[in-house]
């Protein structure tokens, strides 16, 4: 029985077949960089993430909303996704829910409208379980989080012309006090869409092989399947909006250059709303660093 696993997990994989929508986060901006991707993987469609911070919408926000704006209506199946943080650089939720952002948020919402953006999926104060993703994490103080991720999505919400949809997004593990995916949950009327981003890591285990880092994703705390009975128990359909492949050598123990990962994937977001992959570097590295690993995303991904 082991060696007919063992063969059948050998065998080439063919195209996914997913309802799922596809994106890709490319860099910021990075329209020309967006299109050409869509090129090369050869879809009708694929869709545009970006992140924009509110403190800039006097600026950087206005060329960004345009850029995407006008590459949405470029295209008749194109859509936009928003990381976008729940405070502005250098906030804190005191100040945040003492009103002294509200404007910003409005600005932003308005500038999106503006654009023609203003049907967006807004991830809304995405990885807040990560304690290094910025001001906004609420590993300190989930109340915190909570309140301000509701004052937002309000105030956003009550923009004239806007249809915004948000994403609850969290990463995969726990953190401070932050131990499932109901501590940092706003409630269901303020979410549309829950969210988990996933790469090929697996913290301190660099032996590990492709097969237990995908069992760690799936089965630790605040994994996988947590994420599947959460989205369940609220239902709300699920994405995946940022998910890769990560280079070997430093503590996050990446896989590398995983064709096995990119297969678990494939099969993982079809029953997801949207994902997308996350092809800048971070750290990590990009497609063109994984040559199996980005044929194997072709092969599974491309139109």
């Amino acid at each position: 029985m082991a060696a007919v696993i063992v063969a059948f997990m050998a065998m080439p994989s063919e195209g996914a077949i997913t309802s799922s929508r596809l994106g890709v986060y490319v860099g910021p901006g990075k329209v020309a960089e967006e299109n050409a991707f869509q090129k090369w993987l050869g879809r009708s469609q694929v869709d545009a993430t970006d992140y924009l911070d509110p403190s800039e919408n006097t600026l950087w926000n206005q060329y960004a909303t345009k850029y995407w704006g006008d590459w949405r209506k470029a295209g008749t199946d194109r859509r936009f996704v928003l990381g976008l943080p729940l405070l502005p650089k250098g906030g804190t939720f005191a100040a945040g829910l003492a009103g002294q952002y509200d404007g910003q948020f409005r600005g932003l919402a308005d500038l999106m409208v503006k654009n023609g953006l203003g049907d967006s999926v807004i991830r809304l104060g995405y990885e807040g379980n990560n304690r290094i993703i910025g001001s906004w994490q609420g590993t300190d103080d989930p109340a915190a989080y909570r309140a301000m991720f509701r004052r937002v999505v309000t105030l956003m919400k009550a923009r004239a012309g806007a249809a915004f949809r948000f994403d609850y997004n969290m990463a995969v593990g726990p953190a401070g006090k932050v131990t499932s995916f109901e501590t940092l949950y706003p409630g269901d009327a303020y979410v549309d869409i829950v969210g988990l981003n996933i790469y090929d890591v697996w913290w301190g285990h660099p032996g590990a092989t492709p097969a237990q880092r995908w069992n760690h994703a799936l089965t630790t705390t605040m994994g996988v399947n947590d994420f599947k009975a959460f989205a369940t128990a609220h239902n709300k359909p699920k994405s995946y909006p940022e998910w890769g492949l990560y280079r070997k050598g430093d503590s996050y123990a990446g896989g590398g250059d995983s064709p096995y990962f990119i297969d678990r994937m494939a099969e993982l977001v079809k029953d997801s709303t949207y994902q997308a992959y996350f092809d800048l570097d971070w750290g990590g590295g990009t497609l063109d660093d994984f040559p199996a690993g980005k044929a194997q995303y072709r092969l599974r991904f491309g139109g």
